[in-house]
């Protein structure tokens, strides 16, 4: 290399491996190698050196002397501080739902063997039950095995085209298992000590399609109505079902709403609203979403905690709960019921004052105070009495609610220890078995041999002596003492009606159910039994033992409801008003702060008064109060927890028929006072000024007087014309009858088709329009296009073209994908829509 090149030197890596990686340093102070055996070699010329020359010293944190602690046996825990933190700490994790038990709690000690074990040196020792030594028996949760219960109708559409025999099949043995005889179910368990299946909880399960695809009818094949479980402080449902079958109190409810009321949120409308479903059910699941909803918003109701728990809690107490509530609704139904100067109808053949409520004259109890002046000297309480009030009874009133008073669990021990098969009445039952056999053979037969007497009597007598209340239970089939047979203001003898039970199952939270006596004028012919159980939406026919009987520990007594034997003849019904009041379909009112600038609609007039067969067509949108939960699964599917709660917020009816068809006669926004997670002004054009009051430029009603109009047009037999008209009624919470809804998504459907077609789709198809394209939804555009699509299908029925234009919709629409939409410019206007509206 020549003489003046430094001296060459060579350096080897001592590497096991092939060389991967060579680099070199920016400063040029130090080369790296790496091999394939995940090492690196590092060379340098110099002690001191750099692999970066623009690098900085590093910065450390000062340093912190820690305080010094001293801990000992009787220090507090508090004198350890804690960092500063801005997140909740781990100890502060919720404890519902993330704690669950890991094992089985101990084993409850039956209170039988309690009473039967003898202490010697604190020990105890009692005969053994069966249990083997040192072992106890493990309670496991039952499965719960999908096929016991109902298929979603989906499912049965599905199956159904497969092979209705195989369904046909099924369905017989459901209704066969769903049939049981009550008489076999009583010689089972006489006594009714273990709890039946059809006392446990009810959930409506949810599928893709929502709450519509649950099939009601598995739990309910009588004519009377349940009441759905999905809603707020359903708790109520119990009571509801015992107030409907109270007949005096139906009529009065469904009396009031007849005409117009002044209460925007009026507790006995939304019963009489109620009242009005389940009398048209038929056997149909109907909600009270409207009552719970009032009685969420009532002040009232909150400041005195009327509320279920919105965490499950097993240890409350249901039957508190529903005892506060029917005191709090009977106080505000007297309320609203009573009409000033005197204008109260008389319903009570055992008053003659108009001056008191008909809610007062069926369950009020008239007294007479007296107070007397005894200002003496009182040796008992050390004191002077200066007055002495006294409270007579003078009249009884028509139905009476017992509160059971099981607070605490001497007070349950107290109907399990009585009632049918207790001692007291097994001797009672051997004595009228005696006397019986003797007055057979002297008269000759004893089929009407009375029953015993059980700890709830079926019926008992009330008698005014003076100023003492006299009670005494009255055996069935006994004849009537004297003293029960004088005045019925003073006297009277109360039956059995009705009964709101708690019922606790070892693995659910406690819920409330209610055993109903039916009426006889309403009673199925075909029933074994009067008495039926309103387990929410599961109802049935059950056993008068079932209803007796508290000796199982599965279920507390609540509430029980006594009605007089007599009440038809002491009441007078003919005095409720039962005139409809029609003004609010032609009066234009509105809650809104200024009238409506340009309103789209025309009130009715007189003489379009709507009758039976009338055709209008509705549509309306909705605002979400809560968003729907949904869970993703493992798999990737959507599984749907709970679904979004609706509110209507935009009601809009036009005419179907005469000379001014399209026109519409009802376009009212409603107020909301709740708070609004979504108003969907994607889908439903609503935003929160459309419905405040002050801000608001469309005609604004309440929710009440929206729904009233609604609830006219219905009992006044109008035919609704519209596009899931069912899923709207639904929401609304209003029941119509089938035939009275002329759905197009129902009519423009082939049934072996899973897909029901849009409004839009059918819109643009079928009419040339473009609809629900820019500002979302407008429900005038909406029903005006479902009553031209209904027309449409008249045309093509008469035609005999039906079935090949709707294979051309659905052939149309999946070339499209069901999404396809023109320009604008290219749309066909028909006079029909391009006609302006008044």
């Amino acid at each position: 290399m020549g003489s003046y090149a430094p001296p060459t030197q060579f350096f080897q890596i001592q590497s096991s491996s092939y060389i991967t990686a060579m680099d070199i340093s920016s400063s040029a102070h130090t080369l790296a190698f790496g091999d394939g055996a995940s090492f690196v070699y590092q060379f340098t010329d110099r002690e001191v050196f750099d692999v970066n020359p623009y690098s900085m010293g590093l910065s450390t944190p000062d340093v912190v002397e820690l305080p010094e602690v001293q801990m000992g046996e009787d220090s507090p825990l508090s004198s350890v501080g804690l960092p500063y933190y801005t997140e909740p700490l781990l100890s502060n994790w919720p404890l519902y739902p993330s704690v669950f038990d890991a094992s089985s709690p101990p084993p409850h000690i039956d209170d039988e063997l309690l009473k039967n074990m003898k202490t010697v040196d604190f020990v105890g020792y009692a005969p053994n039950p069966g249990i083997r030594r040192n072992q106890a028996p493990r309670k496991k949760k039952p499965l719960q095995n999908k096929r016991n219960g109902p298929k979603f109708r989906s499912e049965q559409e599905r199956e159904m085209l497969l092979s209705n025999k195989i369904l046909d099949e099924q369905d017989a043995q459901q209704r066969a298992e769903h049939r049981a005889s009550v008489t076999d179910l009583g010689a089972a368990d006489p006594m009714a000590l273990t709890m039946p299946s059809y006392y446990r909880r009810v959930e409506i399960q949810y599928s893709k399609f929502g709450v519509e695809d649950f099939d009601f009818e598995y739990y309910n094949r009588t004519r009377y109505g349940g009441l759905e479980t999905h809603i707020r402080n359903s708790f109520c449902n119990s009571l509801l079902q015992v107030l409907y079958f109270t007949e005096p109190l139906r009529k009065v409810a469904t009396s009031h709403i007849r005409s117009l009321c002044s209460h925007p949120k009026c507790f006995l409308c939304e019963l009489g609203f109620l009242f009005r479903m389940l009398e048209a059910s038929n056997g149909q699941n109907c909600q009270a979403t409207n009552f719970c909803r009032t009685l969420t918003m009532s002040p009232k109701a909150a400041a005195l905690s009327l509320f279920e728990p919105d965490i499950p809690d097993p240890t409350f107490s249901y039957s508190g709960l529903i005892q506060s509530l029917a005191r709090f609704l009977l106080e505000e139904l007297h309320g609203e019921a009573f009409q000033p100067e005197d204008n109260n109808p008389v319903i009570s053949k055992l008053l003659d004052s108009p001056s008191i409520s008909t809610i007062q004259q069926l369950f009020g109890v008239q007294t007479l105070y007296a107070i007397e002046c005894a200002s003496s000297w009182c040796s008992t309480c050390r004191r002077y009495r200066p007055l002495t009030t006294k409270r007579t009874v003078l009249a009884l009133p028509n139905a009476l609610f017992i509160n059971a008073g099981t607070s605490y669990p001497e007070d349950e021990a107290l109907w399990r220890q009585n009632g049918p098969g207790s001692p007291r009445n097994n001797k009672q039952t051997i004595n009228n078995n005696n006397n019986s056999g003797s007055n057979s053979n002297s008269d000759g037969g004893g089929a009407d041999t009375p029953k015993c007497n059980p700890w709830v009597p079926e019926r008992f007598g009330v008698h005014i002596n003076g100023g003492e209340v006299v009670i005494k239970p009255l055996l069935p089939g006994s004849d009537i003492p004297e003293e029960f047979s004088t005045s019925s203001k003073t006297c009277a003898i109360y039956e059995l009606a009705a009964s709101v039970v708690e019922v606790k199952a070892e693995d659910e939270d406690p819920h409330l159910v209610a055993q109903v006596k039916i009426p006889q004028d309403e009673l199925d012919p075909s029933s074994d039994s009067p008495w039926y159980l309103f387990n929410d939406f599961l109802v049935r026919s059950i056993r008068e033992e079932e209803v007796l009987s508290f000796k199982g520990k599965w279920k507390t007594p609540s509430m029980l409801q006594y009605k007089r034997v007599d009440s038809d003849e002491q009441l007078d019904l003919t005095g409720l008003p039962n005139q409809v009041d029609c003004s609010i379909l032609f009066t234009d009112t509105t809650v809104a702060s200024r009238p409506a600038v340009d309103p789209k609609y025309e009130i009715l007039t007189p003489d379009e008064m709507p009758k039976k067969g009338t055709l209008v067509a509705l549509d309306t949108e909705f605002v979400a109060l809560k968003r729907e939960v949904t869970e993703i699964r493992s798999d990737g599917t959507k599984s749907l927890i709970r679904p979004s709660t609706l509110l209507m917020a935009r009601l809009s009816v036009i005419r179907g028929e005469g000379p001014k068809e399209g026109v519409p006669f009802i376009d009212d926004y409603i107020e909301i006072t709740e708070e609004v997670e979504d108003y969907l002004t994607e889908f439903s054009g609503i935003t929160a000024l459309d419905v405040n009051p002050k801000t608001t430029t469309h005609t604004l009603v309440d929710h009440k007087m929206a729904y009233a109009k609604l609830r006219l047009l219905v009992d006044l037999g109008c035919v609704f014309i519209g596009h899931g008209l069912v899923k709207d009624f639904r929401t609304i919470n209003l029941l119509v009858p089938p035939e009275q809804i002329i759905d197009t998504v129902d009519i423009y459907h082939i049934r072996d088709r899973q897909r029901k077609i849009s409004l839009r789709f059918l819109a643009w198809h079928l009419l040339g329009r473009d609809i629900q394209s820019t500002e979302g939804h407008d429900s005038i555009e909406d029903a005006e296009n479902a009553l031209v699509l209904y027309k449409k299908y008249l045309e093509y029925k008469k035609s005999g073209e039906f079935g090949k234009i709707l294979e051309g919709v659905y052939v149309a629409g999946m070339r499209s994908n069901w999404l396809k939409k023109p320009p604008r410019d290219n749309l066909p206007r028909l006079p029909f829509l391009s006609s302006p509206r008044p």
